[in-house]
C-alpha cells in the first residue's frame, strides 16, 4: 500500500501546521461560518478507502463541480461544439473575473473551470433540460460522489444574495450574444448556485477522483463517463483546475486537480486510485492553502508526479 496510516498521518500533521494561513471565502455569508479549523485527506486504493482528519464533515462543493457540469454537457455536445461557446483555455486572471471575460478571444470564456464559463455551461444545459436541470445535475454528481450527497439551501441561498459578479459575468454574456437573449437568467443563476452548494465531504471527493482515475468506472465497475471524457476532464484539470495557479500547481504537485472555494480539492492521476482533501482556509488564488501543503507533500513522498 502506497498511502499508508503513516504517510497519511505524517501529511495531516504537517497540513495541521498550515491552518492558520489563508482566510475562508467570507464573501459568501454561509461560508463565513464554516470552522476553518477542519482538515481531512481521503484516498481510494485497491479499491478500498482511508481517511485521516475530518473526513465526514460535510463542506460545499463549489468549483470542484464545474468537472461534473463539463461532463455533462459532454454527453449532449461534442468539445468543437461546445468551444464554440467557452474555450479549453488555462485562465490568466481570477476565477471570478470580469476583465478576463471582456479580453478574451471571441468574447467567450477561457474554459469551463471559472465561474463564467460554468455559468455558459449551465445556460447550454438549462435550454436542454428546462426546469430539470438542476436533478439532472445532482443526479449526475450523486453518480461521481455517492447517493448520499445533497445540496445546502442555506448556502445556496446565501450564494444568490451575494452574486454581484456572477451576475455581472452572465448580463456581459448576454449582451455579447454568448447566452440567447430569451434565457431565463434568474433560472440559470439558481441552477448555478445549486450545483455549487452541492455538500460533500473528502469521502465523496475520494470516490469522485476514483471515477476520473479509473476511465470514468466506479468502485462497482459502473460507467459513469466514458474513457475519453476522464482523459479530456483529466486534461483541463491539469491546464485549468486551480485557476491562474495551474501551472504553479503542476510544478509543486504534479497532479491533475480541481479545488473549489469551500475548501476541497480533488485530484487525478492515471492509476485507479483517488486522493482528495479538505481545509476552509484559501490562498489568493481560491485554493485551500493547507490542501495544496498536503498534496505537494504527498507527491514528493510517494512520487505521485505523472508528468
Amino acid at each position: 500500500m502506497i498511502y499508508s496510516e503513516e504517510v497519511l498521518q505524517k501529511t495531516l500533521n504537517l497540513g495541521k501546521k498550515y491552518l492558520h494561513e489563508g482566510a475562508v471565502a467570507d464573501y459568501i455569508p454561509e461560508l463565513a461560518k464554516v470552522d476553518a479549523n477542519k482538515i481531512a485527506i481521503s484516498v481510494i486504493e485497491n479499491d478500498e478507502l482511508h481517511s485521516v482528519g475530518d473526513s465526514k464533515v460535510k463542506f460545499s462543493i463549489q468549483s470542484v463541480v464545474k468537472v461534473i457540469l463539463y461532463s455533462i454537457a459532454m454527453d449532449n455536445y461534442s468539445v468543437d461544439e461546445l468551444k464554440k461557446y467557452v474555450g479549453v483555455k488555462p485562465s490568466a486572471k481570477a476565477f471570478n473575473s470580469v476583465i478576463e471575460l471582456e479580453l478574451s478571444d471571441k468574447s467567450i470564456p477561457v474554459n469551463p473551470f471559472i465561474n463564467a464559463g460554468a455559468i455558459v455551461i449551465v445556460a447550454i444545459l438549462y435550454n436542454i433540460y428546462k426546469g430539470e436541470t438542476f436533478d439532472i445535475i445532482l443526479k449526475k454528481a450523486r453518480a461521481f460522489l455517492g447517493d448520499d450527497v445533497d445540496y445546502s439551501r442555506e448556502i445556496a441561498e446565501s450564494e444568490k444574495e451575494s452574486s454581484f459578479t456572477n451576475r455581472t459575468l452572465i448580463y456581459l454574456m448576454l449582451s455579447r450574444g454568448i447566452i440567447p437573449n430569451d434565457i431565463q437568467v434568474e433560472e440559470v443563476l439558481d441552477t448555478y448556485f445549486k450545483a455549487c452548494s452541492i455538500l460533500v465531504n473528502t469521502e465523496n471527493l475520494a470516490h469522485m477522483s476514483y471515477v476520473l482515475s479509473n476511465n470514468g468506472k466506479n468502485l462497482k465497475g459502473e460507467e459513469i463517463i466514458t474513457e475519453r471524457e476522464s482523459r479530456i476532464l483529466r486534461s483541463l484539470m491539469a491546464t485549468c483546475g486551480t485557476y491562474d495557479y495551474s501551472g504553479d500547481f503542476a510544478i509543486r504537485v504534479g497532479l491533475p486537480a480541481k479545488s473549489g472555494v469551500g475548501g476541497g480539492i480533488v485530484t487525478a492521476s492515471n492509476k485507479n486510485t483517488g486522493l482528495a482533501v479538505y481545509s476552509p482556509r484559501l490562498d489568493s488564488h481560491g485554493n485551500s492553502y493547507c490542501g495544496v501543503r498536503m498534496l505537494e507533500f504527498l507527491s514528493k513522498e510517494l512520487n505521485l508526479y505523472i508528468y
